[in-house]
Parts: C-alpha cells; sequence; structure tokens
C-alpha cells in the first residue's frame, strides 16, 4: 500500500497496484503537496488495523525528515495502530 498525508492533514492510502499499473504518490495527492508519503503494510488482530510496516519510500515526494513521525501520528490519529519496531527511513541522497 501506499498513502499520503495531505497538507490539511488528511491520509489518503490506496493499493500500490490499481487496474493492472502502479500508481504513483502524486496521484493520491492529485499533484499537490503534501506532509508525508510512503509505503506501509497492515495486519488483522480481530478487529484492530496494525500497521506491520511503514516507510517513506517515495521518489516523487522524497519526504523530509519529519515525515515519518507526522505519518505515524497521522496514522495514529485515523485509529490504525503503528507498531513502533516497523517504521523505517529511506535514506534519501542530496541531488
Amino acid at each position: 500500500m501506499i498513502f499520503v498525508v495531505l497538507t490539511d492533514g488528511r491520509l489518503v492510502a490506496a493499493p500500490r497496484r490499481q487496474r493492472g499499473e502502479n500508481i504513483s504518490h502524486a496521484v493520491l495527492a492529485n499533484g499537490g503537496p503534501v506532509l508525508a508519503a510512503g509505503e506501509f503494510s497492515v495486519e488483522f488482530h480481530g478487529s484492530e488495523v496494525v500497521v506491520s510496516a511503514l516507510n517513506d519510500m517515495s521518489g516523487h515526494y522524497r519526504p523530509g525528515a519529519d515525515g515519518l513521525a507526522i505519518a505515524q501520528e497521522t496514522f495514529e490519529t485515523a485509529g490504525i495502530r503503528v507498531r513502533s519496531d516497523v517504521v523505517t527511513s529511506y535514506h534519501w541522497e542530496a541531488p
């Protein structure tokens, strides 16, 4: 799954692959700016949804250092617990 956190704080998520094609983070944000972007996986524990992997991998947005913290907080606010041991940062190299 991929996600973005829009500048108004909304979380938008979707499967990476739709209609046989990979979609980009920019599609989720309609090309607009974001506070965070990346990939995630979930697992189900009864009725509870838990994020089992979370990263900031987004080739288009290359989110800043605060992106993962913003993403984690946004998922938690949406009622989706994020396991603290599954958050990983992709280390972008400066252009």
